[in-house]
């Protein structure tokens, strides 16, 4: 019989005569029988997650007993291109679990690493089926991209981590500091992702079976307007706007009685599916592991939606010397993005005509306050046919060979392809008629028209790989020498039909006058690198790295970049001095290491000309106009990162606690410069064509905690794990003639970016005038630069500041699993403290009366209502003056949420065996985002996936802000 270290019996575990290709597995008892076994021969016994045991057969019945990896202080952790032992690391490597993945159900495994690893933020707009996340590691240090580098078995990814299977998942580790990062060099400044997905195991082959259906509803809604209280507030607005006189169905409303809250037509409840089945096995020389899943979620927001297939085959053989391991997996995907423009309209208009069709409301039927046309977006939004679809292939080919005992070889062969098919169809619509049918152009679109992109991402990698393990007394050697060579490709081409027909609603083609595009960029990364890991008797723990880059990507003077790295550590705990019996570990360690940032596009470093004004670049005559001026000096980012922890576990490492000091500074950023005008250049800052130098350093630097406890009493269990992160983000210079970096445009009211990136602040910092209450007129008061209160209409640029803080004081993340007999509970908790949110969306929402207002808004300045903290509504704010970016849109964007709760059954295994063929079976039913404690006013605190200038900022122009799901879900695991 096999069994854990508390008696329970563990089924489809491995047994093997070594040596041989005779083995079975364990039954539901954890029992097992084999024939034709010898006295003296040695049983293999394995189990995914438990350490392998050998057992001499003394011709009696055995009994073993498995350790599991999560009791052994030597659980292996994988990192750059090898594994190593927890015990002798010296580095930051922040590890999540299958088991902690698989507890959510979400449709993007990024998700499931929020609050889970410290260090690591995941930002994400909610909401959207599908939706982009962004992951950050320890802050963002870069201006180009923050996203760290993902590797898939082995394989860089071209789509991160977005088109994976969960359920395919073994572990993920995310390589935080510069001692464990470096050995991915010039592509390790913002962290790196190691995806390991589940390779079979030798026995009897098994088929798992997961399945999840989940009922999502918009976690909240605001307080809009009714129709009485908008036609007496736009009344109110008119009698403080001169130029606009009350509108006639203000005044006498031609239907009284009908209010419509537009909320109500953009959000819904929806559906999500998860479905996906698995075969794995093997025998003593070869394993084997498939599957296949399928996502379907409709979005939260009216006309989006998303779709995922997945395939993987990971496979294993081994033959005398060699070892051959393969990993391929293919995913596509299909996603309909929610319209970004929400109108929340006014109330009073009417959504449908008499035939049920979408109607608009022209300002001569006398509903709008400012005397303009009110055009319904429901009808362009359900005319659209737009979607994105992507194909991703990611796949590796790993051949090792048995040099001698200790010394081997690898070839590793990886691959990564990714095709994005974008495409918008819409066909001629209207949404207004006149008397004799046709349709009024003011509410039409007499055309159909046509957009359509194809992007392909290739790269491939060959790596050559030689690493050394040995141990002479006391002294354990590992070492790395390896070689990579690189490759990756780029093109795109586009179309437009602009205004010229297609031809007919029914028509997909086009083959007429239009805007056509494309691009094409190549690039090459050849390297050379090696690694040292050593330590004495598990006490003394040094490590050393360096890697050689040589990108194409830059001037060949400046295109070698070296990144090394050195760590060390001392378990004290392993010394014989050590007496104190409750500490069962103490680990102390520090790391430097050195890494790089490539993230530009190739060529970057040479001039780029349009025609047809004439230019002359070197001793050549080109057509052309010079957008961008050569920069030949273009080298790498390089950040410069230092750690150090502290590693404490109590009463036999039930109670663990690790301590950790970081700090990263990235140097040499390149940052957009603008050229004078006798350059000839047109310079647009963030447009992508400005020359980039590198000039900016960019500092972040923290702290994070961890805290965890097991413990096994019985029938119950408790494991509680916690985190908390600290960390500042400061712009340390951006370079002499630099001009601070904006964001986006506010409004096209006005011409105002609400955020600066500046030295001696941090990334994307809020900018705008401190409100200091309103005057006798109703309008606000701003601190002017001498601290004197100015009118809003006075105030100018100098008169601006800081004035909120996108990035968070710390965030922190709570997971409790409770287990008795066959139940389980897991309540997860996710939090972020100190961020503010600069809500953009209350500029539509308080100043724009063509629309509607929060009923917020009734209770504005007036002659009788003069200590109200809103300014008078008149339809000047429209264009600025009271709406211009201030404290008045920042909020605190602190929360906490319960971001899942499950209670789970597993089904007692002797009712299992009368069944005779499932192994294992269990289910569950929970909720996400169950609740949300926070002060922010609008939809959600999580309001963008952005990581740089615009971070934090919700609802720019007239984007609708975020809104968050609830989802509740029923779901199983079965294993035959």
């Amino acid at each position: 019989m096999v069994k854990d270290s508390t008696g329970e019996p563990l089924i489809g575990a491995s047994v093997m005569v070594k040596g041989t290709k005779t083995g079975t597995v364990t039954g539901i008892d954890g029992d097992f029988a084999l024939d034709k076994v010898n006295k003296g021969d040695v049983l293999v016994i394995s189990y995914l997650g438990y350490d392998a045991v050998e057992v001499k057969w003394n011709g009696q019945p055995l009994n073993v007993t498995m350790k599991s990896d999560a009791q052994a202080l030597d659980e292996l952790v994988v990192v750059g291109y090898g594994v190593q032992k927890k015990s002798s690391m010296t580095a930051a490597v922040a590890t999540v679990s299958q088991k902690e993945i698989q507890k959510q159900v979400t449709s993007n495994v990024a998700t499931a690493l929020q609050g889970r690893a410290p260090g690591v933020e995941v930002l994400q707009k909610g909401g959207e089926a599908g939706g982009d996340v962004s992951i950050l590691v320890r802050g963002a240090g870069s201006f180009g991209s923050t996203e760290p580098l993902y590797i898939v078995d082995g394989a860089v990814s071209n789509n991160g981590i977005n088109s994976l299977n969960p359920n395919d998942i073994a572990s993920i580790e995310i390589l935080k500091d510069g001692s464990a990062a470096a050995i991915y060099g010039s592509r390790a400044a913002n962290g790196v992702v190691l995806v390991t997905t589940k390779n079979g195991q030798s026995g009897r082959t098994s088929v798992e079976i997961n399945g999840s259906w989940s009922y999502q509803t918009p976690s909240k809604q605001l307080d809009f307007m009714n129709a009485s209280q908008w036609r007496d507030f736009a009344n109110t607005v008119a009698d403080n706007s001169p130029a606009y006189d009350r509108a006639p169905e203000n005044v006498n409303p031609s239907n009284p009685n009908y209010s419509q809250d537009w909320q109500d037509l953009y959000y819904r409840n929806a559906s999500m599916w998860n479905l996906s089945a698995a075969v794995s096995g093997g025998g003593e020389n070869s394993t084997f592991s498939t599957s296949l899943g399928y996502t379907k979620q409709d979005g939260i927001i009216i006309q989006s939606d998303y779709e995922k297939y997945n395939a993987r085959v990971n496979g294993t053989y081994k033959k005398g010397r060699f070892t051959i391991n393969e990993n391929l997996s293919l995913a596509h995907t299909s996603k309909v993005s929610p319209p970004s423009v929400r109108y929340i309209e006014i109330p009073t208009i009417p959504v449908y005509d008499a035939y049920g069709r979408f109607v608009s409301t022209p300002k001569e039927l006398g509903y709008s306050t400012t005397n303009s046309d009110r055009i319904n977006a429901l009808a362009e939004i359900y005319a659209k046919d737009a979607y994105t679809k992507k194909t991703d292939i990611t796949g590796s080919l790993g051949i090792t060979v048995d040099l001698f005992k200790g010394l081997k070889y690898k070839l590793n062969l990886a691959a990564s392809y990714l095709n994005t098919h974008g495409y918008t169809h819409t066909p001629q619509y209207a949404s207004y008629w006149n008397e004799d049918g046709s349709a009024d152009s003011r509410f039409s679109q007499p055309y159909t028209s046509l957009s359509e992109s194809r992007d392909e991402n290739f790269n491939y990698t060959i790596d050559n790989l030689l690493t050394y393990n040995g141990k002479v007394g006391g002294h354990n050697f590992d070492v790395l020498l390896g070689t990579s060579w690189m490759r990756e490709f780029y093109r795109t081409m586009s179309i437009s039909s602009g205004v010229h027909d297609l031809g007919a609603p029914t028509v997909t083609t086009y083959n007429g006058e239009g805007t056509v595009g494309s691009n094409e960029l190549n690039s090459a990364l050849l390297s050379f690198f090696g690694r040292i890991n050593y330590n004495y008797m598990d006490r003394y723990l040094l490590s050393a790295s360096i890697r050689s880059d040589e990108s194409s990507k830059f001037a060949k003077s400046h295109r070698t970049g070296y990144f090394p790295s050195f760590s060390a550590g001392w378990n004290v705990h392993e010394e014989p001095f050590f007496k104190l019996p409750w500490v069962s570990k103490l680990k102390i360690r520090g790391s430097y290491g050195e890494m790089g940032a490539n993230f530009i596009d190739p060529y970057s470093f040479v001039s780029l000309a349009y025609g047809p004004v004439p230019t002359i670049l070197g001793n050549k005559r080109h057509f052309g106009y010079v957008t961008r001026l050569a920069q030949s000096d273009l080298s790498w980012e390089k950040a410069i990162s230092s750690n150090f922890g502290v590693e404490l576990g109590f009463l036999n490492n039930a109670l663990t606690f690790t301590a950790e000091y970081f700090y990263r500074r990235n140097n040499d950023l390149l940052a957009p410069l603008e050229s004078l005008p006798s350059s000839g250049q047109t310079i647009a800052i963030n447009k992508g064509t400005s020359t980039y130098y590198n000039t900016a350093s960019v500092e972040n630097k923290g702290f994070e905690f961890t805290l965890g406890y097991r413990k096994n009493w019985a029938d119950f269990t408790l494991d509680v794990q916690g985190n908390i992160s600290f960390l500042r983000n400061n712009v340390i210079k951006l370079g002499e003639g630099v001009q601070p970096i904006r964001g986006e445009l506010m409004s096209g009211k006005f011409n105002d970016r609400p955020t600066i990136t500046k030295e001696g602040l941090p990334i994307g910092s809020f900018w705008g005038y401190k409100v200091v209450g309103l005057d006798d007129n109703g309008d606000f008061l701003f601190e002017g630069a001498d601290g004197n209160p100015i009118a809003a209409k006075d105030a100018s640029e100098n008169d601006k500041r800081v004035i909120g803080n996108p990035n968070p004081d710390f965030t922190y993340g709570l997971n409790i699993n409770l287990g008795y007999k066959n139940w389980d509970l897991t309540a997860f908790f996710q939090g972020s403290q100190g961020n503010d949110i600069f809500a953009a969306a209350k500029y539509m929402y308080y100043f724009c009366y063509d629309n509607n207002c929060l009923t917020d808004a009734l209770n504005s300045w007036s002659p009788t209502n003069k200590n109200a903290s809103l300014p008078i509504p008149k339809t000047d704010n429209y264009g600025g003056v009271n709406s211009l970016p201030s404290t008045f849109y920042v909020e605190d964007g602190s929360y906490l949420r319960l971001k899942n709760l499950q209670i789970g059954y597993t089904f007692d295994k002797k009712l299992l065996k009368k069944v005779g063929f499932i192994q294992s079976a269990r289910i569950y039913a929970g909720v996400q985002n169950l609740f949300t404690i926070t002060n922010y006013s609008l939809y959600d605190p999580e309001v963008s996936s952005n990581t740089l200038f615009n971070r934090g900022v919700d609802g720019l122009e007239a984007i609708a802000p975020s809104i968050n799901a609830r989802t509740y879900n029923l779901g199983f695991n079965i294993t035959f």
